[in-house]
């Protein structure tokens, strides 16, 4: 016998809601972190040449503004995917947006006028896109993610590369392979971060940002057809008048 072909007004198959929510999470992390590398690049770059008194044309300098807003986007664009709360979602999108903000203004200051003595440790410190890129993007992550007050301890890892890049500088190290080691740690503290919290998380039972599991219902094509009159039996049906 040849099956009949299906008809076109039957619905697809929906796909189980654990496995959207693990598509959601997987995309939002994988569009976070490129959100972020390239905010590293931006704020860690030739971005800060506009604040070094160098002589910019106003079109390099705008491009220059453009690839920050455009890397903070697709940040944003990343906590819109998690399959989380709007609250937490605008939480960590408020935090980011802020630690951005805050880091830039610091990097002008101490770049352009100079903080005096605190020049040097905010310079690795509060101003340091390698550190605070880390810190911010991490603590958003754990509050999209719910995860519980003891995941923000791992927080304390941003300390390494504030240390790192302080020796790399005593030590004379050149720009370019600063540049690479700190990209490799801040993505390795980041990371690192995200693992303390699902660590946390699974010691104390869980986060309370995964949904739970919705009923689901039988298409209506698939629904038996309850008769509730003996003229309304398809076999018995007389002609429509």
């Amino acid at each position: 016998m040849s099956q009949s072909p299906q008809s076109p007004f039957t619905p697809a198959p929906a796909a189980p809601p654990a496995q959207l929510v693990a598509t959601r999470w997987l995309l939002a992390l994988v569009t976070v972190s490129l959100g972020g590398y390239l905010l590293v690049l931006s704020l860690a770059g030739q971005f800060i040449q506009l604040f070094t008194g160098m002589r910019i044309e106003v079109p390099y300098g705008a491009l220059l503004v453009l690839q920050l807003l455009f890397a903070g986007v697709v940040v944003l664009l990343g906590f819109f995917f998690a399959p989380a709360s709007l609250a937490r979602r605008s939480i960590a999108g408020a935090i980011v947006a802020v630690v951005v903000l805050f880091t830039i203004i610091l990097q002008a200051v101490r770049l352009s006028t100079g903080l005096g003595a605190a020049s040097v440790f905010i310079g690795f410190t509060f101003a340091d896109a390698f550190v605070m890129l880390p810190l911010a993007l991490g603590a958003a992550w754990l509050v999209v993610r719910a995860r519980p007050g003891l995941a923000y301890a791992a927080l304390a890892l941003v300390a390494i590369p504030a240390l790192v890049h302080w020796a790399l500088l005593v030590n004379g190290v050149d720009s370019v392979t600063t540049q690479i080691i700190m990209l490799i740690l801040g993505a390795l503290v980041a990371a690192g971060i995200g693992w303390g919290g699902a660590i946390a998380a699974r010691v104390l039972g869980g986060s309370s940002a995964t949904p739970r599991p919705q009923p689901q219902y039988a298409p209506y094509a698939q629904q038996p057809v309850v008769h509730t009159e003996q003229n309304d039996r398809p076999a018995e049906r007389g002609p429509v008048i």
